[in-house]
């Protein structure tokens, strides 16, 4: 799993300091560190691609993904401030009155206009991926004007497109013959990819939850002689529902170059899977995630899956870097079921890969709804324990509950969070209770549980978490050697943080 570089820390605390308004500065940034600041900015806060218009001297970015941003009208203008190679829009209905199409066709979007205003002439020339990923309808024939105003594209997605009588999927690939790279996710109308062997040169294709009518709807794909990389999973958790695998297979379907498959979330059976693999044998990797195929190895071919402990962790940096959180969270879930039944016969390094798992998916993830059910699925495993168990308060802990906590406390939902508190509580408790004779609590996690206990309770202020607070802090003060007794009595705001809180505690008790 990849650490941070300095340049990447760098760039994030740049998009915090543009975000938090605490940061100022005149001088142009490079093009590397402009596209990095660009989209940690955008990720910290959809609304923040108005402050592209004020940086927009400074920040030489050519890679914009407006994919979560409901932009408005001068925000599209100011895209041709930029000479970009890579825009991404999302959202584009509230833009129907600006750019309005045909008037015989209500409701769809001038997406030519659209275009000609965000880009400028140098954009025109150098823009290689294009994602107009939205479920809004464009007006006829925009494929064809698009394609004379980008002429060096050759990346497109077009996911969540309905296909129809308007917008022919054959047509499509007419225009844009030179495309290495297409998105046609949850795509709606799509009774055939006929059309796609015009795109000869294609290396990548991605169609999540895309379903022929006929069989014989995927047959062409055996024309795409340069296609190395293609992803039919599905995207929800209906994967029942679809098994493209079978699909193709029924259908003859041979990619000769094909060396990456994405069929997670679908109802792929090993069977299928390993026919499909001796079918293709370039194939080096197969992402089979929360599927029937969960334990399946093949000879030759790197699975993405629960095959091993070493997979783990890889299989949830793919989804994550791939942006999948839902497959990245059940695939998590998937495993903590699995360890229900086999955690008994699994050695402490197998242990192991799976808290690192978890804690990569803490650290990496920008969704905050996947990190918390993450943390909830591992505290309710009783890892954590195990850790302790085997760790002796290594290094390791003190980092591992202060980010637990962290996780916890920025989750927004107080509903969820009521139900997971107790958990926390558990880990707090879990290690206070570790501590014995010649294993003491180290000052910072000594520090930081009476603190956040504290905290909690205030948060939570249920009957039974007085309790769990009182034992926690009993137990912590118990095992204090006098070193330590000595160092927290110079710590005079925790002392009386604590010491309030028992006052309060036991003047409840008396008035009751």
């Amino acid at each position: 799993m990849p650490f941070p570089t300095l340049s990447q820390l760098a760039a994030e605390s740049v998009a915090q300091g543009i975000h938090d308004e605490t940061l100022s500065f005149d001088s142009p940034l490079d093009t590397k560190s402009s596209n990095v600041i660009v989209r940690e900015l955008l990720k910290l806060d959809r609304n923040n691609f108005k402050k592209l218009e004020v940086y927009k001297n400074q920040l030489s970015a050519t890679k914009i993904n407006l994919r979560d941003c409901e932009i408005d009208a001068e925000a599209v203008r100011n895209l041709s401030n930029f000479n970009l190679v890579s825009l991404d829009f999302g959202e584009l209905t509230q833009l129907k009155d600006n750019f309005p199409g045909d008037p015989w066709d209500v409701g769809t979007l001038d997406t030519v206009t659209l275009l000609i205003r965000s880009t400028d002439n140098h954009s025109r020339k150098s823009l290689f991926h294009l994602g107009l990923s939205a479920e809004q309808e464009f007006i006829a024939g925009w494929e064809a004007e698009v394609s004379e105003f980008f002429p060096n594209l050759q990346s497109i997605d077009i996911s969540c497109k309905t296909f129809n009588e308007r917008f022919q999927f054959s047509n499509f690939c007419d225009f844009f013959p030179n495309l290495l790279v297409l998105d046609i996710s949850d795509a709606r109308g799509l009774s055939s990819l006929q059309g796609i062997k015009n795109l000869k040169n294609l290396q990548k294709l991605t169609m999540h939850y895309v379903e022929c009518d006929d069989i014989n709807g995927y047959k062409e794909l055996s024309e795409l002689k340069n296609l190395k990389y293609l992803d039919v999973a599905n995207a929800t958790f209906n994967w029942e529902d679809t098994n493209p695998i079978g699909d193709m297979l029924a259908a003859g379907v041979r990619m000769e170059a094909l060396e990456f498959l994405d069929c997670s979330w679908t109802s792929v059976t090993g069977n299928e899977l390993e026919t499909f693999t001796e079918n293709h044998p370039s194939l080096k990797t197969v992402a089979a995630m929360c599927t029937a195929c969960h334990h399946t190895t093949i000879s030759g071919v790197k699975m993405l899956n629960m095959s091993s402990m070493s997979s783990l962790s890889e299989s949830l940096e793919y989804a994550l870097l791939t942006e999948r959180n839902m497959l990245a969270l059940q695939f998590i879930q998937d495993i903590f079921e699995n360890l229900k039944t086999s955690g008994g016969n699994l050695v402490n390094a197998e242990l192991r890969h799976i808290t690192n798992a978890v804690l990569y998916v803490l650290r990496e993830s920008f969704d905050e709804h996947t990190k918390f059910y993450t943390l909830d699925y591992y505290l309710e495993s009783g890892l954590f324990e195990h850790e302790l168990s085997i760790s002796m308060f290594s290094t390791d802990i003190p980092d591992m509950m202060e980010l637990f906590y962290n996780v916890f406390d920025r989750y927004d939902l107080t509903s969820c969070k009521t139900r997971t508190v107790r958990l926390i509580f558990q880990m707090f408790e879990a290690t206070v209770n570790s501590v014995r004779p010649g294993i003491l609590l180290p000052d910072r996690v000594l520090s930081f549980v009476l603190d956040k206990t504290v905290d909690l309770v205030y948060q939570f202020p249920e009957h039974r978490t007085y309790i769990q607070a009182i034992l926690i802090i009993y137990q912590a003060e118990k095992w204090m050697s006098s070193e330590q007794i000595l160092t927290m009595s110079g710590n005079f705001e925790l002392i009386i943080k604590v010491s309030q809180f028992l006052c309060t505690v036991f003047y409840r008790v008396f008035l009751s």
